[in-house]
């Protein structure tokens, strides 16, 4: 997910967040602390949702979406067994560099030291994909490896 950052002199600052398939949400923060978030699908030019929130609420409902509230318990086991490692995952797009090559061609593992172990295609999972798999759009692929290297592993591979 990319974040691009914008003052908006007299009001505040926007954060456009890209989500998805071209999904994107924007968090305007005015200097009164109010925060206004507007959702818009693909490609549209108006916001599909816009929801307004104090700055106190804002606050709580960023509590609870970074798991300070709730952690569910399959987070706690994984990250027990896997300690400094990230185990995450990715959808690719029409636009990801990495689609329509293979993961031997990408050199996945020895680029960015995070490996592909399944690739979820149309509802069907590919568990410890050859190395010859050709990944498509719409693929989501299970990665893990040393958290440190997961950031250059989502540039990598969505650009």
């Amino acid at each position: 997910m990319s974040v691009h950052e914008e003052e908006l002199p007299g009001i505040g600052r926007k954060f456009e967040l890209v989500v998805g398939k071209g999904e994107r949400i924007d968090v305007v923060i005015h200097h009164s602390g109010r925060r206004d978030l507007y959702v818009f699908e693909r490609n549209a030019e108006d916001p599909s949702t816009v929801l307004k929130f104090t700055d106190d609420q804002a606050r709580r409902l960023g509590a609870v979406l970074s798991g300070a509230y709730f952690k569910p318990a399959v987070v706690e086991e994984i990250e027990a067994l896997i300690g400094e490692f990230a185990l995450d995952w990715i959808t690719l797009t029409e636009e990801s560099p990495a689609t329509g090559r293979s993961l031997a061609e990408l050199q996945v593992r020895k680029r960015t030291q995070m490996s592909v172990i399944a690739i979820v295609r149309t509802g069907a999972t590919i568990t410890a994909p050859d190395p010859d798999e050709v990944l498509r759009a719409g693929d989501r692929l299970v990665a893990v490896g040393p958290q440190q290297h997961f950031n250059g592993f989502l540039s990598f591979m969505l650009g």
